[in-house]
């Protein structure tokens, strides 16, 4: 499959593990070191999907999505905000501007890769 994910994450850590999962996965993956990063990166790589964290330094996560889906080049983008804060007012905020989904952390490789598949609608999901 040649869907290409955006990972959106300022913990390096995190980020291997999503890279590894969902190139393990067959997807092509793209990395955005934080907020600002992320937002250069969707408007240029146009990515299927978009996974990011909501608590990041500079610009967060809802600022993230908030910009994906308001803007109408990148609004139909599909994003999962994976995230320690899934019952925080900050998840609330997520969806309040268009988060399409979320996983918590920790999280399972098969909870990842369920959760991109049903958001692309891929079969397996």
């Amino acid at each position: 499959m040649n869907a290409k994910i955006l990972i959106v994450e300022d913990d390096p850590d995190i980020m291997r593990v999503l890279q590894h999962t969902l190139k393990m996965a067959g997807f092509q993956v793209v990395l955005a070191y934080g907020g600002e990063d992320a937002i250069r990166k969707v408007a240029l790589q146009k990515p299927d999907l978009v996974l990011t964290d909501l608590s990041m330094p500079k610009v967060s996560g809802v600022e993230v999505i908030e910009a994906i889906k308001t803007d109408p080049d990148t609004q139909h983008i599909p994003v999962v905000a994976v995230t320690a804060h899934v019952w925080d007012g900050i998840a609330q905020a997520a969806g309040n501007v268009g988060c399409d989904g979320y996983v918590s952390k920790p999280f399972t490789a098969k909870q990842i890769v369920q959760e991109v598949y049903r958001h692309l609608k891929l079969p397996g999901a």
